[in-house]
């Protein structure tokens, strides 16, 4: 039987929880990667197989530290006091985006809704802020999230194939977004 998960919504985070973010497995592990094949009128994505398999962990440690935030809310969703998920947002005001910075759950809580869980804080965020759209930026190396961003509600609305330094050179920013429920979502806090 699954133990019930937390999630725990914060402005600024507490020193515990700036500690243990960085020890969330971010990892993952593809057997393909997309393709992406840029024309005048648009680009194609195609998985194709990759061998030896690929694997990434995500470093969360990039702009983490004592008394600096980064973003405007976090979300870390917890099981017997251990981050397994967490996700960050900011509102960006002029484009009426309420951007995804961060969304990562641990591989062993994958495919069990907590990344839908902490989804509803952004809807919930997005909508209280007056956003039109959330929108993320993945990798061509990760189609695991882009599979999940789908089910979730993103549809795919733009690369850039020249975003990273190496050594993720080879790597093609994906961007995802999806519009912000009209009907106000149930409020993540009060569950």
């Amino acid at each position: 039987m699954d133990r019930p998960v937390e999630i725990r919504i914060r402005s600024v985070l507490g020193d515990a929880e700036m500690t243990a973010i960085p020890h969330l497995d971010t990892s993952f592990s593809t057997a393909s990667v997309y393709q992406v094949t840029a024309g005048d009128d648009g680009f194609v994505l195609r998985e194709v197989p990759v061998s030896p398999p690929l694997r990434k962990r995500y470093d969360l440690t990039e702009g983490l530290t004592i008394g600096s935030q980064p973003w405007d809310l976090f979300a870390l969703a917890v099981i017997d006091r251990i981050p397994i998920g967490f996700m960050a947002t900011t509102y960006e005001r002029w484009t009426g985006r309420q951007v995804l910075n961060e969304l990562h759950v641990a591989p062993a809580h994958r495919r069990r809704g907590v990344a839908r869980e902490l989804l509803s804080v952004v809807r919930f965020t997005a909508r209280e802020n007056g956003a039109r759209e959330i929108w993320l930026e993945t990798q061509n190396v990760n189609p695991g999230a882009v599979r999940a961003y789908r089910r979730l509600g993103f549809t795919l609305t733009g690369v850039d194939t020249t975003r990273y330094l190496p050594p993720y050179a080879d790597e093609i920013a994906l961007f995802m977004s999806a519009a912000v429920p009209a009907q106000p979502p149930p409020d993540p806090r009060e569950r």
